[in-house]
């Protein structure tokens, strides 16, 4: 009976936060600048095969697949772009959550209260909002953390020959979406590694060989390459560099570069600082200028790396190896592998992923945390249970916060469809035919009717602890 009441509790309180989080999305208009000249290509294409035709080949990177569902929402949406792509943002976000909990294996109380704050990491983590911002116009970094979670839970089930299978697609779909998407492949090599054998030892080489064969397709045949140095601006320390300073500053040793990048994403995740490469709570505290919200992500962020600290140092004296430690394994995996691909420039939606592999890494901390508050004496199980509540709350708030953020997002897009027009043509991205004049405009009108609050309404203590 408590093993069932705690899962039925578990996946009530993952219900409400997918549908809360959800709702914010549908109602959030699609994006201007990342998303309105790929829908208008959608528009032009004359088929989902030619989107994914036309991604092929590209110098620096194999997304056909990407495209190709860009094409495809747009070509089932009938004209409600908003529901269709947003509807698929919201659906992807529900899948993400479900995924989570579904491979946590809640048994006991303690083990549903470690789920609990398990979720608030997920939600509160800086990374996680990434999922929510972004959209171009399928949030694809959402996206191929599905993948890997659904990776995840192929690595933790019987197995089996059509496990196997759907581990290989599960790898293609999301190579051909996203560079990150090789990240299936060391969530499942990870969890056999470490005794997930959902995926048979059959099922690992085959994925391996298609590793492969991705490698050997992007950078042999199609020449694809790498991002090169001056891709795009980046962070580094305390300030943002564009592309001539990154030049000026690393072309003659690029290794220092990409050095700072792979160390800084690992940190981003562990400590909530850097935030894009830049230490951006540091600067301000040297400015004098620190919202509650930046001690709140760096203290609630530090508390949980050092609980995981003590997590590994814990299971390797007691030689304890169960579930809950494999799965902190994948997550150390992931984490690194996610941090060294981005190697060229460091950016918080990439290391989403390894975001959420965090929060099952802390699942596990949690759970020990509070097996071993409950085992010990008064006084040490009570301290334990306030350390462990404080940090809970910690997270709570962060992850309450995330509403307000979205909203402040959908309230800044709107105001970008107010003055699209004007601003494409500035640009010089304004198209004269017809049909992308009444495509715009379509957009457009769906967007500045959205029913969206006004941040600036809301009162001010909102933005000094849930930023913006």
């Amino acid at each position: 009976m408590a093993r069932s009441l705690s899962r039925v509790a578990v996946f009530t309180l993952a219900a409400v936060l997918a549908a809360s989080i959800a709702y914010d999305l549908w109602r959030t208009p699609i994006q201007v600048w990342d998303a309105i000249e790929e829908i208008i290509a959608a528009q032009h294409s004359p088929s989902v095969a030619a989107s994914f035709e036309s991604a092929v080949g590209t110098t620096s990177y194999l997304r056909p697949l990407r495209i190709a569902q860009i094409k495809a929402v747009f070509d089932l949406s009938g004209g409600n772009y908003r529901v269709a792509y947003r509807g698929f943002h919201a659906l992807l976000l529900v899948c993400l959550i479900a995924l989570f909990v579904s491979v946590l294996r809640v048994e006991s109380p303690g083990d549903a209260a470690a789920a609990a704050a398990a979720l608030m990491v997920l939600t509160g983590l800086h990374t996680f909002l990434g999922f929510l911002r972004e959209a171009f116009p399928i949030n694809h970094f959402l996206e191929i953390a599905v993948f890997t979670l659904l990776a995840l839970r192929l690595a933790v089930s019987r197995g089996g020959v059509l496990v196997d299978a759907a581990a290989a697609l599960t790898f293609v779909c999301a190579a051909l979406t996203l560079e990150s998407g090789v990240l299936v492949w060391v969530v499942v090599a990870a969890g056999w590694v470490c005794g997930l054998r959902g995926v048979s030892t059959r099922g690992v080489a085959l994925l391996t060989l298609l590793m492969g064969g991705y490698l050997a397709l992007r950078f042999w045949f199609l020449r694809t390459g790498l991002p090169g140095l001056d891709e795009r601006e980046a962070g580094f320390l305390l300030e943002r560099l564009d592309r001539t300073q990154i030049l000026a500053r690393f072309e003659s040793s690029p290794a220092l570069f990409y050095a700072y990048n792979v160390v800084a994403s690992i940190l981003s995740v562990l400590l909530s600082e850097p935030r894009d490469g830049q230490f951006v709570a540091l600067r301000a505290w040297l400015r004098s200028d620190v919202h509650p919200f930046a001690y709140l992500a760096v203290a609630s962020s530090a508390a949980t790396t050092v609980l995981l600290l003590w997590y590994v140092v814990h299971a390797w004296r007691r030689r304890s190896f169960g579930y809950a430690e494999r799965l902190a394994v994948v997550a150390a995996a992931v984490i690194a592998a996610n941090a060294a691909i981005s190697f060229s420039y460091t950016k918080d939606d990439i290391m989403a992923v390894g975001g959420v592999f965090y929060a099952l890494a802390a699942y596990g901390a949690l759970r020990a945390a509070i097996a071993r508050a409950g085992s010990a004496g008064l006084v040490a199980g009570l301290a334990g249970c306030v350390v462990i509540g404080l940090l809970s709350t910690g997270w709570a708030i962060r992850s309450s916060g995330v509403h307000f953020v979205v909203t402040t997002h959908a309230f800044r897009i709107r105001n970008d469809w107010a003055r699209a027009p004007m601003a494409l043509q500035e640009q010089g991205r304004w198209r004269e035919d017809d049909a992308t004049k009444a495509l715009i405009g379509r957009l457009r009108d769906s967007a500045l009717g959205a029913e969206v609050p006004n941040p600036q309404m809301a009162p001010e203590w909102k933005e000094q602890w849930y930023g913006n």
